[in-house]
């Protein structure tokens, strides 16, 4: 007898093929390279190597997770090391940004090597952003592959560039709440000294004095927690949004009993 229970089940079935058709192509054990179904960045191939980036969305300023491959005639190069950094060309001088290499072990959602840039700018009339990737072989047999990818980054108000009274330079990036919602937000926040032109260091030592504040209604939100430092510049705290509307997220920062500025970060949703 045909009922509503065989009905379910033959609906199901097909699902279920689909879901298993994705998740192996996501985690193919073959060695072949498969698609991610994330937004290319650009490849290049050098010594008989291809190297793929990937990102979630088209980049911009602020925080950006980048997903790096590599491959040799499809088939994915046995445990890489990869050595990446970003790199902006301007009409008289270069320079990079806050950057994280990726690690040793593919993350485990993509099955991506994964690492991190905060861009400090627009790419476009002031200059051109690239990423610099290099290759070898874990083994250290002496293989390399190098090169770049040209990258399009687009502007947000997610960076504050400063510079204190002793011309120390820093970057604070708004990482999260990306998409705010009311009641308690994750609060994330990165701090990062720019040592040379080259070379940025993560702040560890940083107090943050924080408070969200709604200027159309004058007034701010109860229990909210200033970050604190987690990791690699990295600070976490929490935020409470009471309404919707325009906020701003209000920041004192201190390091070794100096101020370093006072900074606000807009939100609107």
């Amino acid at each position: 007898m045909f009922t509503k229970k065989t009905f379910i089940s033959i609906l199901l079935v097909p699902f279920a093929l689909i879901l298993t058709i994705a998740c192996s192509e996501l985690n193919d054990d073959s060695g072949l390279v498969s698609d991610p179904g994330l937004f290319k960045l650009g490849e290049f191939t050098d010594n008989g190597l291809t190297v793929i980036a990937y990102s979630e969305s088209p980049l911009s300023v602020g925080y950006n997770e980048i997903y790096l491959e590599a491959h040799e005639n499809s088939v994915r190069f046995d445990q890489p090391h990869f050595l990446f950094h970003t790199m902006m060309h301007m009409e008289h001088h270069s320079h990079t940004s806050p950057f994280g290499e990726p690690g040793h072990i593919r993350d485990k959602d993509l099955d991506l090597y994964k690492a991190w840039a905060i861009f400090t700018m627009p790419g476009g009339m002031a200059g051109n952003w690239e990423l610099q990737i290099t290759v070898h072989d874990r083994d250290h047999s002496g293989f390399e592959s190098k090169g770049t990818i040209e990258i399009e980054v687009d502007d947000s108000n997610r960076v504050k560039n400063f510079m204190t009274e002793d011309e120390e330079r820093f970057v604070l990036t708004l990482i999260g709440p990306s998409d705010p919602e009311i009641g308690l937000n994750d609060l994330f926040v990165g701090l990062h000294k720019r040592e040379s032109m080259m070379k940025y260091a993560p702040v560890l030592n940083a107090d943050m004095d924080f408070e969200p504040w709604m200027p159309s209604m004058d007034h701010g939100s109860s229990n909210n927690v200033s970050p604190v430092h987690e990791e690699n510049g990295f600070y976490k705290g929490q935020v409470n949004f009471n309404m919707t509307g325009d906020w701003e997220l209000r920041f004192e920062i201190e390091s070794g009993g100096e101020v370093l500025g006072h900074h606000t970060f807009k939100l609107n949703f």
